[in-house]
């Protein structure tokens, strides 16, 4: 037990970088923009080109879990993380070297969720996982709740150049402590039909999971990158106001990630699309009336609302496939199914760009941003016909 809880809060820690690092972003566009002139197509594909490699590169982290061990590749995504953070503060001069080390820091952002889910599947029983996974979720809500603050803080005393430099430090060290204090377990052999990617990818469930957590991740992160903006340009609020928003939606994230995992591996075992679509639902609605407000507090609260929906919504699509799949392929199944998160990602903060840079105002942006929502509850209204997700296809 002791192992475990060592395990799980460092693995915790790590989770909070990784989240710090996607939502220090949001705020550090404000002065790239004003040092290099860019234009909001152009931030976007700042925030974009980290999710098309964090895409990419998902299935192949997945499959290297499986085969050379959940530590060895946490170890590498935090190593890669952290030295590309540093090169994008230290040597971010221009907006091609953004561009590549950002999509540099999304490779090696890819190999830790698989590699995380992996180590709580080995790591705890059936019953335990959905928990222990929600814990390690509830990182972003920390990360949401501390991140904007500290971010507003180091940008203003720092810079952006030495705050990107400062975390990617605070990674590498993140790595050297799990490679001392997490236990290695070595692979489980895999044989060509249990890893067989063409399996996965005619698994209903597998399929149905990758739509809902692509559609979910839309206003995830497209609120991550451009609700500073939006705060500071559109409503005119200075961008510490801004940041103890984005904090009460972090707050929301936290208490959710906790909150619905115990909630549903208590009470909602196998009604988990019910939760599902009626917590999209909710968090759509929310997302909505943001862009209505016009006071702090108002946004704060929807914000708040929101976000608690959001994750419960992610935390429980997310969780479904740890409950229902073999262990040996956990790292694959969770990295195909996140592809679909990080496309996500990807799509999200360079469609609102677009959708802002052309009409001048944040309407469209937070109508695509709850219709996405919408549609990650819709995608999962298929399972509700079963109890139980569908088992993988043998093939011969």
């Amino acid at each position: 037990m002791k192992s475990q809880s060592q395990m799980i809060f460092l693995l915790f820690i790590g989770y909070v970088i990784v989240y710090i690092d996607k939502t220090v972003m949001g705020f550090a566009l404000l002065p790239i923009e004003k040092e290099f002139g860019l234009s909001t197509t152009q931030l976007g594909y700042i925030t974009g080109i980290f999710f098309l490699a964090y895409s990419l590169f998902q299935v192949p982290a997945g499959w290297l879990n499986d085969r050379i061990g959940y530590k060895t590749m946490l170890i590498l995504s935090l190593c890669a993380l952290g030295i590309f953070a540093l090169c994008f503060g230290a040597l971010g001069m221009s907006f091609g070297l953004l561009l590549l080390f950002r999509f540099l820091s999304g490779v090696g952002h890819s190999g830790y969720p698989c590699s995380c889910a992996k180590a709580v599947v080995s790591n705890f029983s059936v019953e335990k996982r959905t928990f222990a996974q929600s814990v390690l979720l509830s990182s972003a809500g920390l990360a949401m709740t501390v991140g904007p603050i500290i971010a507003v803080s180091a940008l203003a005393a720092f810079g952006w150049h030495a705050s990107f430099v400062a975390l990617g430090a605070i990674a590498c060290a993140i790595a050297v402590l799990i490679a001392l204090r997490v236990p290695y377990q070595r692979p489980e052999r895999t044989t060509k039909t249990q890893a067989g990617g063409q399996a996965l990818w005619r698994n209903p469930t597998v399929l149905l999971l990758f739509l809902s957590i692509f559609c979910v991740n839309i206003p995830s992160y497209g609120l991550m990158a451009w609700l500073p903006k939006f705060f500071v340009q559109s409503m005119g609020m200075p961008l510490e106001i801004s940041g103890y928003i984005v904090a009460a939606g972090g707050l929301g994230i936290w208490i959710s990630s906790l909150g619905s995992g115990w909630l549903v591996g208590k009470y909602f075992q196998n009604r988990e699309p019910l939760v599902i679509l009626t917590c999209a639902l909710i968090s759509a609605a929310a997302i909505f009336a943001i862009y209505h407000t016009t006071t702090a507090v108002a946004a704060s609260v929807l914000l708040f609302i929101g976000e608690i929906f959001l994750m419960a919504t992610f935390v429980t699509a997310f969780t479904l496939p740890m409950k229902r799949l073999p262990e040996n392929i956990m790292g694959s199944a969770i990295g195909l199914i996140n592809t679909g998160g990080t496309l996500g990602g990807f799509v999200s903060p360079i469609v609102i760009g677009y959708l802002v840079g052309q009409t001048q105002n944040y309407a469209g942006a937070f109508i695509f941003l709850a219709l996405a929502m919408v549609c990650s509850g819709l995608a999962i209204v298929p399972l509700m016909k079963s109890g139980k997700a569908a088992a993988l296809p043998v093939t011969g």
